[in-house]
This record gives C-alpha cells, structure tokens and sequence, in this order.
C-alpha cells in the first residue's frame, strides 16, 4: 500500500515541475495517445486514500480451485487458425500506469486470470476465455452447460479443457441465463442446433428469451452496435493507453459473435420455484424479468448448495442503462430479487456463482455480497427518488449522491462497470422520462443548430477554442468536451477543435474507474483523431437466419424509409411454401403492416416463395432480380409491387457518426 502511494506520487512530483502545456498539434502527435497530464495523475492518485489496496481476498478467491490453462494461452477455431490470443492482456501487472485509473487496474488484473476452476465437487467454470464465464455442472451422465459465452470457439475451447482434465462426458442440457449475446452467442461449440430443435438437448431459458434477443440484436441491432463499439472500445489498442478490462471481463480481438445463432429454446422458465431435474441434478429456478435483461433467471443446486445469480450479482456496479442503450433496467425489482435470494436459498447456500467475475465462497462472505449488491441498487433507487421529490433533476441527482461508507468500501460495488452517476439518471428516466421539466429542454434545437448557435455566442470558433485551451491547461477536462462539442459540431473540419477535444477526452479516459467509460472517451479521442473506426457493413444475413418468419417482417418494417414511403401504397401475399404460412403484408400511411393472410385480400402480387428467399429479398433489396428469377419462387399478379416495396428498404451500416455531425 505504501510503495503504491509513493510511485503514484513520484509521478505526481514528476508531472508537476513541469507545467501542464497543451500537446504540438503535428499530424502525427495528434493521431497518437498523449500522456497522462498532472491532473490526472492527481486524481487517480486518491484512490489509494479511498480504497484499500492492501486487501487480497479477492485475489485468493479469483484463483481458487485452479485446475489447468490453455497450454499456449491461444484459441483457435475448426481450422487450427488463431481465433483469439489470451495473452494479449498479460501486460497488465504490478503498479498502476499514469494512464490507467488505479481502481480499475486492481480490476483488470483480477479479471485477466484464466482457465479451468473447480468451484465445488461436481460444478466447475471456465473464466478469462471470453467476456463471460462458462459453468459446468456435472451430472449423473453428463454435463449441464451454463452461459456457452459469446462465440463458440471460446465455448468449445473451454468444453475440450473440462474434458480433458474432469471427464470426458457429454452434455445433457444448456441453459442460457438470460437475452444477451454472450450468454448465449457460443453454444454452436457445445451442441448442435439440430439437437437443440429436435428436443434431444434441453435448451432453458427464461421466459421471453427469444422476444428479446430479437429486439436487441435485429430491431435495434445497428444502433447498439454502433454505440456498443464505443462502450467496449472495439478498434482502440489493447495496452495501457486503450483497452485494459471491459467492466465484467475480457474481450478478446477475434471473438466474433454470429448473429445467426439465435436458436429458440425448447424448456422456458416462467415462475420462481420452478423446478427441473436435469439427468438427475436438481435445479431450483428464480424467475427475475426486467431486471439486468429483461428476460433473466437466477437459480439454485441444492446438492452442490451453489446459488448461480446470472447478471444480477456481479463484482462490479451494474448498469441500468448501458451506453450501447438498452430498455432501462427496474432498480427496485434488481434489489428485491437479490434479497428475495437470501430468503429462497440463504439458509442452505454456500457458494454463490455470477455469471461474470470469479465466485464467493462460504455462507458469510456469500449472504454478505447478495445483501450489499442488493441495498447497493435499493440506495440508489430510493434516493434518487427522495431527491427528485426535492425538485432536483438528474445531472443534480447525479451530483450528488453518494454511497454509504458501508457500500461504498467494497470492492465488488466498485463502479468499474456501471456507475452512480449515470444509474441514477436512469432511474430518473425509468420513472420521469429525459425531460427534466424546464421548458427550456423539452423542445430544443437539433445538435448541429444548437452548435452554430452556441460558437456565435462564444464569440466564434477561435474565441472558444482560446477558452477551451486554458480550461484544458486547468485541469478541467469535462468542461473542454462539453464545450468544444459545439464547436465540432458546428463545423467537423476544425481540425484544432477535434485534437483539443480529443486530448480532454483521453485524461478522462485515463481518470475513469469505470472501464466503459474509459473505452467510451478513449474511442471518442480516437474516432476525433483518426476517422471512425466503424466497418462499412449492412445488417447481416445472419442475424436474419434464424428469425421466425413473423418477426422477418418485423424487420423489414422497420427497414421501410418512412419519408420515402409517405404517399405510396402496395399489397402483397407471401406464401412461405416451405412453412406453409401465407402473410398479407401491405404499405399504408407510411407504416408496412404484416397480418396472417386469410386467402381473401384484395392484393397486387402473390409470391409464392421458400424463407430463405424472403430473408434474400430482404438484403439484397432495391434489386428483385435474384428473388424473382428463382427456380423456387412463382409470382401472380404485378411484380411492380415488389419492386415498389424494395425501394423503400434501408440497408443499416455503422458508420454513422457520434462525436462528429
């Protein structure tokens, strides 16, 4: 602890005998990470008076029960290629750099230590191979697999270990905890879909499983992706000046989630106490919806008295609006479910397992997690309340609100994940909405009118720049983002503006505990310098693949360009031969509407035509030639109206700009 403090402060006396200037503005010092200025250095150094890094509990649990590694630290897929390198995060180790909040470092330290782990006899989990852990539970013939991470190379990586080291015995069911693609993206590497659909494998998950991962990953897809690159800084470098953590655990560079694996599952659990027996185990289920997904389970192995929390117990914060943007999580149902745990399963539990992070062992230090993360989320949930009832509004809640000594000094309520401020401003909005109730805000201007605006009133943008420097040289990061927004919104080309902004950004990055919010103003520093870091690539084919034939139209009615379509009307009957299932799918008031056709609307065009054309006709819409020249597909009626309705279908890409107009 104290030869912590005196390298942090050693920096401390280093940065400030010189004074803090503003960086040369050269091409290339401008596209490249600066150092950590002597007011960062200053603010991460009081870490080391708030928490105590003198506490190892954490790193003797993290590395209990080790069994084995990867014998190279590298994954590889089917064909012996490099998928994923594991040690691409093994710099981080022994004293926190300048350029890394101290609080965090701890964290990424902890969450970089990987392999097989033996939790209690007969469940085991394998960390460090992917953003999620995989839980094995052995069972009378098999193996129960829970959460099969993002991608099934980590999944079957993991699986081939467990065999190689446990036993090599077959899997007998999966569940996947809840609607987020790394808990789910990876069972391709342990079952097959086919025995999936055919019922052979038990694949559980809550209820409204499917419902939502569509919503999440086709619906919304394109613009939680986009934001999403952001909060987990896909494109920055992985290294002490970029990507440390991601919050819950490690993501590594060749981990591609398939948005294609999307299977439906064929056992749901809709109720608390719902019981399975799973080739002999017994398994009690905690029904917990709209908490950290919107449909989620916790449940309980009374043989092996392991209580597995999912999502809802982490060691971190959680969010209850993530950046990438989700529906806003019930804070009063998350502290409620935690405690209703304690009174299902606290008498008899003695380990409790998340699904991220590494578990708590013993009933004490168990009961003690499930009851602060609890109150961690009351708190912050009652108080934001009692303060809006005082007239305060979010950024004002935000500001003020602070933990309980008692919540605040533990390690797994960091907030290296979510955060206070930015949980407290969704539960505003969960019960409020965005407007704050000043009619100042209720109707303003589009940003780029708000920007050309705001620089006139600055004076111009030499004026505001000037300001902007010396705010800068203060120390005074959040105000120079803030107010240099407007002047790169007012004009992208203002090349002085975007590198000050971007400099401002980074010590922010370098300042934040939180590691979304390091990867966040780190890729806005580099997206200001560089360019976006987006691919040019559509929603893919695969995320249609495996959609119900419905919620294809549902997509595709969220395809249609509204504008386009005002003022233009078409009907069409889709015959899906291979599922038997007609749609009367028709185009009125600018809204593309899909109904269970009965045979006796009055239509243009009749396709009849297999799915996996329509999912065709979907992406390579405006052009109709592939669809309708098609051995499979018969058309009656005028094509015009396919032709109308493919022309008014937008190809979604990620290169749409967010620190820039």
């Amino acid at each position: 602890m104290i030869m912590k403090r005196i390298f942090i402060g050693l920096f401390a006396v280093a940065a400030m005998s010189h004074p803090m200037t503003l960086p040369a503005q050269t091409t290339q010092q401008a596209n490249s990470p600066k150092p950590a200025t002597s007011a960062t250095v200053q603010i991460n150094q009081q870490e080391y008076k708030r928490l105590d890094f003198s506490d190892n509990l954490d790193y003797q649990e993290a590395t209990r029960g080790f069994i084995a590694d990867v014998e190279d630290g590298i994954l590889r897929n089917e064909k012996g290629e490099v998928a994923a390198d594991l040690k691409q995060y093994d710099f981080i180790t022994g004293e926190s750099p300048a350029t890394v909040n101290p609080a965090l470092w701890r964290h990424a330290g902890l969450t970089k230590i990987r392999g097989l782990f033996k939790v209690t006899d007969g469940f085991y989990q394998v960390r460090g191979f992917d953003l999620t852990n995989i839980s094995f539970v052995k069972t009378k013939t098999g193996y129960l697999v829970i959460d099969p991470c993002t991608n099934p190379t980590a999944a079957k990586a993991a699986y081939d270990l467990l065999k190689k080291h446990v036993g090599d015995y077959p899997v007998v069911a999966v569940i996947s905890s809840h609607s987020h693609t790394d808990h789910y993206g990876g069972i391709p590497g342990v079952v097959s879909h086919e025995e999936v659909i055919s019922g052979k494998i038990p694949y559980i998950t809550p209820a409204g499983f499917y419902e939502e991962s569509v919503s999440e990953t086709v619906l919304l897809g394109n613009a939680m992706s986009r934001r999403g690159l952001f909060q987990m800084g896909v494109g920055l470098p992985v290294n002490e000046f970029g990507v440390v953590d991601n919050g819950l655990g490690k993501s590594y560079r060749g981990g591609v989630f398939d948005p294609s694996v999307l299977w439906r599952p064929n056992t749901l659990i809709d109720h608390t106490g719902q019981t399975l027996e799973i080739d002999g185990e017994k398994l009690i289920f905690q029904y917990t919806p709209e908490t950290e997904a919107p449909a989620e389970l916790m449940f309980y192995i009374p043989s092996k008295k392991v209580f597995f929390c999912a999502e809802l117990g982490t060691r971190t914060l959680h969010n209850l609006l993530p950046p990438r943007g989700v529906k806003i999580r019930d804070a009063k149902a998350w502290a409620y479910y935690l405690d209703e745990a304690i009174t299902l399963f606290g008498k008899d539990l003695e380990y409790v397992v998340p699904a991220h992070s590494w578990p708590f062992f013993g009933k004490e230090r168990s009961l003690n997690f499930l009851e602060k993360q609890s109150d961690l989320y009351k708190y912050i949930h009652d108080q934001t309340i009692h303060l809006a009832n005082l007239g305060l509004n979010q950024e004002e809640i935000a500001a003020t609100i602070k933990l309980p000594a008692s919540l605040d000094s533990e390690w797994f309520n960091q907030d290296f994940y979510g955060a206070v401020q930015h949980n407290v401003k969704a539960v505003y909005q969960y019960y409020l909405g965005w407007f704050d109730g000043n009619p100042a805000n209720y109707n303003r201007l589009p940003q780029k009118e708000e920007a050309v605006r705001y620089v006139e009133w600055f004076g111009g943008e030499k004026a505001a720049l000037e300001k902007a420097k010396e705010s800068y040289r203060k120390g005074d990061y959040q105000w120079v983002v803030q107010a240099l927004k407007w002047v790169v919104f007012a004009n992208s080309g203002n090349t002085e503006a975007k590198n000050l902004q971007a400099d401002a950004y980074e010590q922010l990055g370098y300042q934040s505990r939180s590691s979304i919010w390091r990867n966040m103003y780190l890729t806005a520093a580099h997206e200001l310098r560089n360019g976006n870091v987006t691919r040019n690539f559509p929603n893919r084919p695969g995320r249609l693949r495996n959609l119900l034939t419905e919620d294809l139209f549902n997509y595709l009615s969220v395809a249609i360009d509204g504008t386009k379509a005002d003022g233009k009307e078409c009907s069409i009957r889709f015959d899906i031969t291979d599922e038997e299932k007609s749609f009367h799918v028709f185009l009125k008031n600018g809204v593309l509407h899909h109904k269970p056709s009965t045979g006796t609307e009055q239509v243009q065009l009749t396709l009849h035509l297999p799915k996996d054309k329509l999912q065709e006709f979907v992406m390579t819409a405006p052009d109709t030639s592939s669809v309708l020249n098609a051995d499979s597909v018969k058309t009656d009626g005028d094509v015009s109206a396919l032709a109308l309705l493919a022309s008014l279908i937008t190809h979604f890409h990620l290169n749409w700009n967010i620190v820039t107009d």
